[in-house]
């Protein structure tokens, strides 16, 4: 588990296999980290918003990270989106290359 001190607004954390930035850190009445709201990769490139992740739950999930770890993970998504792309305009200009071949 990772210490409050260390969770901070515009820090860098890996919750369980992805990266994001803390853009909100909540305490509770006695002064321990309670809520964070997070804005990762992976909810970008899925087209979501930041969460709000209750670190109370699994606090073994949430560690901090670096921006380099950040950076890697945006640069896999990119890789990922666009050979998605890439796959899905071949498969559509298959056929009419096919068709062209045929005329």
């Amino acid at each position: 588990m990772v210490s409050d001190a260390k969770i901070m607004v515009g820090g860098v954390v890996k919750i369980h296999n992805w990266y994001g930035v803390v853009l909100e850190t909540h305490y509770d009445d006695q002064g321990c980290l309670s809520v964070i709201r997070v804005q990762t990769a992976r909810n970008i490139f899925r087209g979501y918003g930041p969460e709000y992740l209750d670190v109370r739950l699994l606090p073994e999930a949430i560690q901090t990270a670096t921006l380099a770890d950040l950076q890697q993970e945006i640069e896999s998504h990119h890789r990922l989106l666009n050979g998605a792309i890439n796959r899905m305009v071949e498969s559509v200009q298959a056929p009419i290359a096919l068709s062209v071949a045929f005329d």
